[in-house]
């Protein structure tokens, strides 16, 4: 086995341990389970196949070109670095992390292909990634890389083999652990609004209005709230003679009501859509003070108290 020339820095080693430890976190905040023994079944290609890496690239540029599924010809070389790269991929010790990127590196410094090289090389390296840590799947990696072509060119550009790959991986793990860690604080944050939502759901329910909506008013206390409503300052002897019930009567109503009004602000949301008083009964709480200051005055014990 003839292996790719490549370093693995200080930084390198730094990056994928954050990115391993962020795969732990996701995999905590992820609610869908993941199997972890992923099979290659599972994926469009196996990742270790040169066959299945030609039939890929077939796929994704057939329709650009008369010679996809195929190695360039015009370097006899190509078809013998290609061989040498499955080889070392399907027996290196390296951590699938080093290892796909040296792929996606080698994919592009090859040129196998006319064209497609760079887009292979990435989406490869994805499927290595997926193999390896199947919750990957999910993330945006391509993506991430592509928006970052420039830089990904300059990369490119460096003088001297081993100062370039380790550039490179450098680089593409760095993508790669933006995206991963971008992904911990959208699942973080998520979950926070789910349990906001929950609370807020948990609180609505406590606060609900009995059975059918509506706050249960007695026809009595619903005219008594209609002339409050019309008139703040009516006397508890207009009231009785208006509805034609004893003042004692009248006073029995406006306790039931002061007692349900404890409780209104609380409902006041679903009271808002549901019930045929709620103009009424809004209009009484702006005036309440007013009102008990009022009948303070007008009889000689409280009826309701401020």
């Amino acid at each position: 086995m003839i292996s790719p020339i490549y370093h693995v820095s200080a930084e390198v080693i730094r990056i994928i341990s954050e990115i391993s430890e962020q795969i732990g976190v996701l995999k905590t905040l992820t609610t869908k389970q993941t199997k972890t023994d992923s099979s290659p079944q599972e994926l469009p290609f196996d990742p270790f196949s040169e066959n299945d890496f030609l039939r890929a690239q077939k796929k994704m540029v057939d329709e650009l070109s008369t010679n996809s599924g195929y190695y360039r010809t015009d370097d006899p070389r190509v078809r013998l670095h290609m061989a040498m790269l499955f080889d070392w991929l399907n027996h290196t010790d390296e951590h699938p992390l080093v290892s796909s990127c040296i792929f996606h590196y080698e994919i592009v410094a090859i040129h196998p292909f006319l064209e497609g090289n760079e887009r292979m090389g990435l989406y490869w390296q994805t499927l290595l990634l997926r193999r390896w840590q199947p919750i990957l799947g999910d993330l945006p990696i391509e993506q991430a890389v592509i928006a970052r072509h420039e830089e990904y060119c300059r990369v490119m550009a460096y003088f001297g083999e081993i100062a370039k790959t380790t550039h490179f991986i450098e680089f593409i793990l760095r993508c790669l652990l933006d995206t991963v860690e971008q992904e911990v604080k959208n699942k973080v944050e998520n979950k926070v609004k789910n349990k906001n939502r929950e609370k807020v759901e948990e609180n609505n329910t406590k606060n609900a209005l009995p059975e059918g909506g509506e706050l249960q008013l007695s026809k009595s206390e619903q005219r008594v709230i209609k002339l409050l409503a019309a008139d703040a300052r009516i006397t508890i002897g207009a009231l009785s003679r208006r509805l034609q019930l004893s003042e004692a009567g009248i006073n029995k109503v406006l306790a039931a009501l002061r007692k349900k009004a404890i409780f209104l602000p609380l409902r006041l949301a679903s009271y808002i859509t549901n019930s045929a008083y709620f103009t009424f009964l809004i209009r009484i709480l702006s005036h309440i003070y007013t009102i008990a200051a009022h009948l303070r005055r007008a009889l000689p014990y409280p009826i309701l108290s401020t």
